[in-house]
């Protein structure tokens, strides 16, 4: 499958999860709750622990997936490389952190947000650095006349 492939789904996945999220925190607008309960019919692991994360926390993965559309094939396979380490020790943070805050420790949705963070300056860090070391490499190799 094409580095450009993966882009684009990654891309559509992460936009889909800004909607999906928006949806569990307001559940009477796609009709799973009715409208006259006042009380949100999700529990709050769903609501806060899945929707509001989701809504809130992943604004700047869709623009990195998109940028990672146009990058050359060896910068992307770096980044897939480095970034896989860094997704999974996120993904691990995120799951255990707590749903409700506690006491001096970030709920799910500021874990998140962080852990996104992260992994867009780590990505950010890992293109440029690959772009760095290309041009780098290009120009002290010699041209071979032929």
């Amino acid at each position: 499958m094409s580095h450009r492939v993966i882009s684009i789904m990654l891309c559509a996945v992460s936009l889909a999860a800004i909607p999906l999220g928006y949806f569990l925190l307001h559940p009477d607008l796609i009709g799973l709750c009715p409208k006259n309960l006042n009380a949100n019919c999700l529990s709050e692991s769903i609501d806060f622990g899945i929707g509001k994360p989701l809504y809130w926390s992943i604004r700047w993965l869709p623009l990195l997936f998109f940028v990672l559309i146009f990058v050359r094939k060896e910068v992307f396979a770096t980044w897939w490389k480095v970034t896989g380490l860094v997704a999974v020790v996120a993904l691990l943070l995120i799951v255990t952190s707590p749903v409700m805050p506690a006491f001096l420790t970030p709920d799910r949705t500021e874990m998140t947000d962080l852990m996104q963070k992260v992994f867009v300056i780590i990505s950010v860090i890992v293109i440029a650095w690959k772009y760095w070391w290309l041009s780098r490499n290009a120009k002290t190799k010699p041209t071979r006349v032929g």
